[in-house]
């Protein structure tokens, strides 16, 4: 736990400005979000001893100050909105950019009484992690504009059928170029990490690019904190006698998508998993099908709990 001469600090960020609470002083202070005021952030948190900084995920919009104020070696923990809107709400009604940087600094002091907050630490990606993302990130859009052109090419007029397919190869070729990209990158940057994860059946290049770009927590967190990060951790629903199903929800779609069709194959082709996956069918385990966001099709319960098992595999990454 740490010192109490130390103060917390909470961050409610937007595009244009940001409002920084610190928990022993009860005025805020506005910064502008730019190089500047993030500049002027840093020297204001160590004016004040702030040990912990909590700030919620906003898009991206939090990265830069995130990056800067972990540079200068005070913690930060980004939240997840979700929690911390929880959180506040269990403290006032009251809603304005002031309070919820209050609450977010009353938040990091109360996530220090966890014995596991400091696992909750954010750590800025590498710049191979970061050009690895944005090569995955990009290839996911091009497969999601490719495949609504390809549902697009049986309903237009049929004189407009030539323009879709020249669309459709001019994807095809943007894709391979990218995969050739990747595949590259992926073996410069993570080649040690990369085999290992491709010696599991089921396991292709995209596949270790995104777990490699997405989920760089492995190797930091056991098997099941990152099955609950990815979102295939079925958590359980209980209140007095009163037990409900328990569901798979949230987490990290895009890796979440890669998995599912990694572990549709290595239930035919890996013994560990397809072992496993034998045991909960012989079990009469059922397919529980849930709609995800940004995922096509659904995650069965079975598929989900089958990639969980093999996650520990990945703890050799370490």
């Amino acid at each position: 736990m740490m010192s109490t001469q130390y103060n917390y600090a909470g961050i409610d960020i937007a595009k244009r400005n940001f409002v920084i609470a610190v928990s022993s002083l009860s005025k805020t202070k506005t910064e502008t979000n730019n190089p500047k005021g993030i500049a002027h952030t840093v020297e204001y948190l160590k004016k004040h001893k702030v040990a912990l900084v909590v700030m919620e995920s906003t898009g991206g919009l939090e990265i830069p100050a995130a990056k800067a104020i972990h540079r200068s070696g005070i913690a930060v923990i980004i939240a997840n909105p979700r929690q911390t809107h929880q959180f506040a709400q269990s403290q006032s009604l009251t809603k304005t950019d002031a309070k919820d940087a209050q609450m977010l600094a009353f938040f990091a002091q109360m996530m220090t009484q966890k014995e596991d907050w400091q696992t909750m630490l954010y750590h800025p990606p590498t710049e191979a992690e970061e050009v690895l993302e944005a090569l995955v990130n990009r290839r996911n859009q091009l497969v999601d504009m490719r495949t609504a052109e390809k549902n697009r090419l049986h309903q237009v007029h049929e004189t407009q059928v030539e323009s879709v397919k020249q669309l459709i190869a001019h994807f095809d070729r943007l894709i391979d170029e990218l995969d050739k990209q990747i595949d590259e990158h992926t073996h410069t940057h993570f080649d040690g990490k990369a085999k290992v994860a491709e010696q599991i059946k089921g396991i292709g290049s995209i596949t270790t690019a995104t777990l490699m770009a997405m989920l760089p927590e492995l190797g930091r967190l056991n098997h099941k904190r990152i099955a609950s990060l990815v979102g295939i951790a079925p958590h359980p629903r209980e209140s007095g006698e009163t037990k409900f199903k328990s569901r798979c929800f949230g987490g990290r779609s895009a890796v979440r998508k890669a998995l599912y069709m990694a572990t549709v194959v290595a239930t035919r082709f890996e013994p560990l998993i397809r072992d496993f996956y034998q045991r909960l069918l012989s079990k009469g385990k059922p397919y529980h099908a849930s709609e995800t966001e940004n995922l096509s099709g659904y995650i069965p319960w079975v598929g989900g709990s089958v990639i969980s098992t093999w996650l520990p595999i990945c703890r050799i990454f370490v």
